[in-house]
């Protein structure tokens, strides 16, 4: 009898400890908070008529835009030309040199450096994101605010850090980035 009682015990502490873990679960499942919305996307300068963000901004009414997340969330879609996060800008500027649209492209980067995007250096960010997949290091990235404006720094082949600049709602790359070291 001695055995029954304590197989009893143990078989109430189980089911007790299930119940705890499902209740935590669905307090978990309860509070978490939903995903940022996306804020509309200016277009380009000189856009085309037929491009998707000038598409987009007529099919959708005037919104203010919306502050980015400091980090970028992985779990959130992002549009073919979306630059909510820095992370939703490497794949927009991505997408951009993979279809050959090098006057969009030169728009991802801070007006500062946009004269250093030339045609040649377009060639080699094709060329070398053609050979290699670029894998930037989003949890080592570090968050700061220069000039009064945010600035998440990564590091997108490994070596030298990336900054991303938040500039009216858009985040914008302080760097070309995808050209092979030793060009500019």
């Amino acid at each position: 009898m001695g055995d029954d009682r304590r197989g009893g015990k143990g078989l109430a502490w189980g089911i007790a400890a299930a119940v705890l873990v499902a209740i935590g679960g669905v307090w978990m499942l309860r509070w978490v908070p939903p995903p940022p919305a996306q804020s509309p996307v200016p277009p380009p300068a000189g856009a085309p008529p037929s491009h998707p963000a000038v598409m987009r901004a007529r099919a959708s009414p005037a919104a203010a835009p919306t502050a980015a997340p400091s980090m970028p969330s992985h779990a959130t879609p992002f549009t073919p030309f979306s630059f909510v996060s820095p992370a939703a800008t490497v794949s927009t500027q991505v997408r951009l040199v993979e279809e050959g649209d090098d006057a969009d492209f030169r728009e991802t980067f801070i007006p500062a450096i946009r004269d250093k995007v030339t045609p040649e250096a377009i060639a080699a960010c094709r060329k070398r994101l053609a050979q290699v997949r670029v894998q930037p290091d989003w949890e080592m990235a570090e968050d700061a605010v220069e000039n009064g404006e945010r600035v998440e720094r990564v590091s997108m082949w490994g070596k030298s850090m990336t900054g991303f600049h938040e500039q009216n709602g858009r985040w914008l790359a302080d760097a070309l980035w995808c050209v092979p070291t030793g060009l500019p």
